[in-house]
């Protein structure tokens, strides 16, 4: 991971926890890491989403990572798969045990309600 992901990954992963987290059930989690000249961020899916699934939290994700990365030269780059990256470098940004730690934190009646 590179430095300007690792010193933004808590904005990064609020951000994940209110927007991507609860609307779309089909993610397990979402690893970010860089490849060079990019953000790149994997997400992990318990199944296929459909195409508009997709496309929102693609366009989301874009909105997230843009604000995240203002003022650097990295663009993101989403890929999606059933397992979690193979390649080296990647931190787990939101999960199910990521959303309960940030729940605690900033929004305990969430752990009842879920995602």
């Amino acid at each position: 991971m590179s430095d300007v992901l690792a010193e933004r990954l808590s904005g990064i992963q609020l951000a994940l926890f209110e927007l991507i987290w609860p609307a779309f059930d089909w993610i397990e989690a979402i690893y970010v890491g860089a490849e060079p000249g990019l953000c790149v961020a994997h997400v992990q899916v318990n199944r296929p989403p459909s195409q508009a699934e997709e496309d929102d939290c693609k366009r989301l994700l874009g909105e997230i990572f843009d604000s995240a990365l203002a003022g650097t030269s990295m663009p993101l780059k989403v890929v999606q798969g059933k397992q979690r990256p193979l390649a080296p470098g990647y931190q787990e940004a939101i999960s199910g045990e990521i959303f309960k730690m940030i729940a605690k934190e900033v929004a305990p009646w969430r752990l009842d309600a879920g995602r």
